[in-house]
């Protein structure tokens, strides 16, 4: 096998342990929110029909990674979580609404990689089916701003626009209905490529030069009573750092009602880390009657590689207590002192083979433990043990009936 045989695809990434324990933990507390907030995990599979996909993702189904099985049928892997989501509720229609579901999994897009973006990535979602309250709205909105709060990353901006709006706006400027998804994707690119070159792309698609400044002001001028309600609903729910963003379009077709994006405070070139909106003509696609249906999505990976770039992933270890292997003889003395670590719900590793004592150190020093257990001869005979924590370089030494208790009260 060649060399070039073992490379990662572009747009790919591995996770080793330390990165994967610290992704797990962030799950868990996005999860826990999430479930806080009285949403329910389900799972769908990573391969759905083709045609679920097809005529619902506008521009971005070419990104799709699609082909023939082996039965001959048309698949794709999931471009998202909110279509298959839908299928969902066409197929179990008696589910209880409104319908209040999250789902953590992997989605996959032949994109661009850039800086905290790829091609397989992971994304948390929640959303709200069958209720078409701007509360709901404001709820999903929350739960995420929850998550983001629950993490620690520093200050978070939610940005909001709703394409209702949008369209009012645009209808009121005479913009015909088929070149209206045109203006918004152009639009879409104002934090990227600034006022000057969004207008330059608007007058080569043909649009009016006033037309950027009017829609501004017809979509402000709407804008105001909504701003209104939908801030006093964030702040009830304790969200802030809003911002009403005319300019936010979103991508997706599917969109009718509210659209939002939240960035990390200073970090605007790692895009945005979470995003959703409302899609209440999207479940009548699958079932041939709208459903109201909102909902939002933290992007996982660009938050990690956002948060590794702000150097607030610390080292991460499987296990927090290593047990010493310094003599053969005293084995089962090491299997016990491991076993009862763990029956009391410490994360213990035992090291195998008998070795130098500073291999040891080293070894424990490379997986980031935080205390080793020491039990030689000598310590045997006095029925103690020495414990030592890593990081801070002490050591004391406690009755061996103690270790438990003792272990304990360094870690916690």
């Amino acid at each position: 096998m060649s060399k070039n045989n073992i490379q990662l695809l572009k747009g790919f990434r591995d996770y080793l342990p330390s990165e994967q324990i610290a992704r797990r933990k962030i799950i868990s507390k996005i999860s826990e929110i999430f479930e806080r907030f009285g949403f329910a995990p389900i799972e769908t599979p990573a391969l759905e029909q083709y045609e679920l996909f097809k005529g619902k993702l506008g521009e971005d189904e070419k990104l799709m990674y699609k082909f023939k099985d082996l039965g001959d049928r048309e698949v794709a892997l999931r471009y998202d979580l909110t279509v298959p989501l839908a299928r969902v509720v066409a197929n179990y229609p008696d589910l209880p609404k409104p319908f209040k579901r999250y789902q953590v999994a992997n989605v996959w897009r032949a994109d661009n990689p850039q800086k905290g973006r790829f091609r397989e990535f992971t994304q948390c979602d929640a959303d709200i089916i069958g209720a078409d309250s701007e509360i709901a709205d404001a709820e999903v909105i929350a739960a995420l701003s929850q998550a983001f709060m629950s993490l620690e990353v520093g200050e978070v901006v939610v940005r909001i626009n709703n394409r209702t709006l949008i369209d009012k706006a645009l209808e009121q400027l005479d913009v015909p209905k088929t070149s209206r998804v045109k203006f918004m994707r152009i639009l879409d690119k104002m934090d990227k490529i600034g006022a000057e070159k969004v207008s330059e792309a608007l007058k080569e698609e043909g649009f009016e030069e006033s037309l950027l400044k009017n829609y501004e002001k017809a979509v402000r001028e709407m804008d105001a009573e909504y701003e209104s309600r939908m801030q006093n609903l964030l702040e009830g729910f304790g969200v802030i750092n809003i911002q009403f963003d005319p300019y936010l379009m979103r991508g997706l077709d599917y969109y009718t009602g509210i659209i939002f994006e939240f960035f990390l405070k200073g970090k605007a070139d790692f895009g945005s880390v979470g995003s959703g909106g409302r899609y209440d003509n999207l479940i009548g696609k699958f079932t041939g009657k709208d459903m109201p249906a909102v909902g939002g999505s933290i992007g996982l990976d660009r938050l990690f590689a956002a948060l590794q770039d702000a150097g607030k992933i610390s080292p991460q270890t499987a296990a927090e207590v290593i047990v010493f292997n310094l003599d053969k003889n005293l084995t089962a003395d090491y299997l016990n002192m491991t076993t009862n670590l763990r029956a009391a719900g410490i994360d213990t590793e035992f090291i195998y083979d008998t070795a130098k004592i500073d291999k040891q150190f080293k070894y424990a020093e490379s997986k980031n433990m935080q205390v080793a257990v020491i039990f030689g001869p000598d310590e045997a005979k006095k029925r103690v043990v020495n414990l030592k924590n890593l990081a801070e370089k002490k050591q004391v030494t406690v009755d061996l009936d103690n270790l438990v208790t003792e272990v304990k009260s360094m870690l916690w």
